[in-house]
């Protein structure tokens, strides 16, 4: 009797073992109908075959029988990260809201996986929280790790006060969409985003430099730093540079880019309402390579579906208060 009691467990178990990769996904609100139905099963077979992939220690994930708006997008999106990190869901169910985005889809927030490193080239929190995008036919179309909850929570908030709460969401979605496009190595992404006339600038440690420069008969006030030389560049010379940098990741076996954003500070322009400046500190992690520094963009609403970078710079973390560029060093248009 004992004998056959202990066998029963064993299959117990082995049942168990085999549903443990199972996620089940339903929509607390914001959604209903049909397309509701549709996305929670896209949803749940696309968290579930992740978590079998990450189970089996596969190199690919099997998506079978799941749709997405373009499959060769999606299978990019996740593998690029896939080389360098596996992971799984925390949780094997999930009760979440349903947001809409800006450009008529919507947005999944808060399925939280743990990060499960291949080697020591994985530098990031090993807790991350994902966002899941679909588009207006329920087809999964993105896949992005977020800002931090806090972060995130934080914006809004400051939202809710300026009575800007929309504009500061459009924020964190291009913010974690730009950053996003690092991950991906998605230089379209990048070549769309970024203004044709923006101005990217960098800094760095030197023994003389000048307060100001003029280019395309703009002037720009720089901060003033007696020992930082500040390098201008145009949108075809940025890109061109990044272009070389995704292709030698690209060229080298587990070749990767990690990106990380966090202490944000939004700030909307007092006179030019659809202008706004983000501070935020910036983490590179790629093979070979890691910085860190404070990147300030500035962000133009003019047309709300497709927002334009116009300036982006970086400086080094010991740059001081006073010293980081803000909206007041740019004569925008």
């Amino acid at each position: 009797m004992r004998k056959i009691f202990f066998t029963i467990l064993l299959i117990g178990y082995s049942v168990v073992g085999k549903g443990s990769d199972e996620v089940t996904f339903e929509f607390s609100d914001g959604i209903q109908g049909s397309l509701k139905t549709k996305m929670e099963q896209q949803l749940s077979k696309f968290l579930t075959a992740i978590n079998r992939a990450e189970s089996a220690g596969s190199d690919e994930i099997n998506f079978a029988g799941i749709q997405f708006e373009n499959t060769e997008t999606a299978n990019q999106t996740i593998s690029m990260l896939w080389n360098s990190v596996h992971f799984r869901t925390q949780d094997d169910d999930f009760y979440q809201n349903c947001l809409r985005h800006g450009r008529g889809g919507y947005q999944v927030r808060n399925i939280y996986m743990d990060m499960k490193p291949i080697d020591d080239s994985y530098q990031e929190d090993l807790s991350q929280e994902f966002i899941i995008e679909f588009d207006a036919q329920g087809r999964i179309c993105d896949v992005n790790i977020a800002m931090g909850k806090l972060q995130y929570q934080d914006i809004l908030k400051q939202g809710e006060q300026l009575n800007d709460l929309d504009r500061r969401e459009q924020i964190i979605f291009f913010c974690e969409q730009f950053k996003n496009a690092y991950h991906k190595m998605d230089i379209k992404y990048m070549e769309d985003i970024f203004s044709d006339d923006a101005l990217i600038i960098t800094g760095r440690v030197r023994q003389h430099v000048k307060s100001s420069v003029i280019m395309r008969n703009q002037e720009i006030n720089l901060p003033q730093q007696s020992n930082v030389e500040y390098t201008v560049q145009t949108k075809k010379e940025y890109l061109n540079k990044l272009r070389n940098c995704f292709n030698n990741q690209k060229g080298q076996k587990g070749g990767y880019i990690n990106v990380e954003f966090s202490d944000y500070k939004v700030v909307r322009h007092p006179a030019k309402p659809n202008y706004y400046g983000v501070t935020l500190k910036q983490s590179w992690h790629s093979k070979g390579y890691h910085d860190e520094g404070i990147v300030f963009i500035v962000w133009n609403f003019t047309d709300e579906e497709h927002p334009k970078i116009e300036v982006r710079t970086w400086q080094a973390m010991t740059t001081t208060e006073r010293e980081i560029f803000t909206l007041n060093n740019f004569k925008l248009r």
